[in-house]
């Protein structure tokens, strides 16, 4: 038999930032050699903060397997996924990881420190209703928001802009280049709102004035089955309890009112105003796959060399970020976009992995998914 102890591993801050960001642009991390390690000396002299170590409850293989169907062929894939929702729950959020959130979810341009601290406690008041570990530090938010903007400001991740006659609060905004490596600290914690996200999505998305249950549950179903390779899902839960359950926050927060005519959802004045906040925290993904659809699309050939789509890919990103059709820098992603490669292949051209070309009737599914991804990715905001 074997024990497993999930366990979690949080940093304030990660020596290996470059690396990461590299990483999440589509570069190779480059193997640890001693050289590196002789080097390393100099960045142990530096303060990277708290390293928090938490774990979770101890299993058996042997019983984890007498409650599955250890026969069936993704055993090892259904273990991969309970040891991962394992160490997801137990994940501890930051600092730094939340203002990273918060920054990108809704200060994209700039912004005051008092915009920041609102849409930070915003975030903290989710995260304690649903009791999500947080570092003690954060238990005074405001203190916590300001060290941690200077320690950005120190790293010349934010930079600021100061009014010469002091009447004005100083403006904060971070550069296109830096927004980067905010993503990291975001996506270790974003797996807390993904399904939250996705509802806001489907209720922003759209010019009715009410959304009905069943159109949310379709847009949860369909987002949570596009990003399936992307974060862990609970595969075993009801789709119409789960996506009620989802609402119910909305509703408690005052962002949604019940209509008294079908039963369906109207945004209030409020909704309107924070929604965007979730719905912005899988914006970049989806920015990423309907990237990937589009330019797949307008091809008409599934090439077999990956790297020419990506090519074709970060042109079309980077034309489409210019022109402000997509908000994300961090959807130029190679990553984001390697994944939304192999999720059309396999989902929506449903090509054998040798095949390069499809049929009039894919590129007419492709056509139809890309509209979907751009219908919800730009949702009112």
């Amino acid at each position: 038999d074997l024990i497993f102890i999930p366990a979690s591993i949080i940093y304030d801050r990660i020596i290996e930032e470059k690396s990461y960001q590299k990483e999440i642009a589509g570069g190779l991390k480059k193997k640890e050699n001693f050289r590196q390690i002789i080097k390393a000396r100099r960045f142990l002299k530096k303060r990277y903060g708290k390293i928090y170590i938490r774990f979770s409850h101890p299993f058996s293989l042997n019983e984890y397997l007498s409650q599955i169907d250890s026969s069936v062929k993704n055993a090892p894939r259904r273990l991969a996924f309970h040891l991962v929702q394992s160490i997801n729950a137990i994940s501890l959020v930051t600092p730094l990881s939340l203002i990273a959130t918060a920054i990108l979810a809704n200060h994209q341009r700039g912004f005051h420190l008092s915009e920041l601290a609102e849409t930070v406690n915003i975030l903290l008041r989710f995260i304690k209703s649903y009791d999500v570990p947080t570092a003690s530090t954060l238990v005074d938010s405001a203190k916590t928001i300001e060290e941690t903007l200077s320690l950005l400001i120190n790293q010349k991740v934010v930079d600021f802009l100061e009014d010469a006659t002091g009447k004005e609060e100083t403006f904060y905004y971070v550069d296109e280049d830096n927004k980067i490596k905010l993503e990291y600290y975001k996506n270790s914690i974003i797996h807390f709102f993904i399904p939250h996200s996705f509802v806001a999505i489907s209720l922003l998305t759209g010019g009715e004035e009410e959304k009905d249950l069943k159109s949310i549950i379709s847009d949860y179903a369909f987002l949570k089955n596009l990003f399936k390779n992307e974060f862990i899902f609970d595969q075993k839960e009801d789709l119409q309890e789960k996506t009620i359950s989802l609402t119910e926050y909305f509703l408690d927060s005052a962002f949604l009112s019940r209509s008294n005519r079908n039963g369906g959802y109207k945004i209030t004045k409020l909704g309107f105003n924070k929604l965007p906040i979730w719905a912005a925290l899988a914006k970049t993904f989806l920015e990423s796959y309907w990237i990937a659809a589009k330019s797949m699309s307008q091809q008409k050939l599934i090439d077999s060399n990956t790297g020419d789509l990506l090519k074709n890919m970060n042109y079309l990103g980077k034309r489409f970020y210019k022109l402000g059709v997509i908000d994300h820098v961090g959807a130029l992603s190679e990553l984001n976009l390697k994944n939304a490669i192999s999720f059309i292949n396999s989902d929506i051209l449903k090509l054998p992995v040798d095949s390069k070309e499809g049929n009039p009737h894919d590129f007419e599914r492709l056509r139809q998914f890309s509209q979907r991804l751009y219908k919800l990715s730009h949702y009112r905001a």
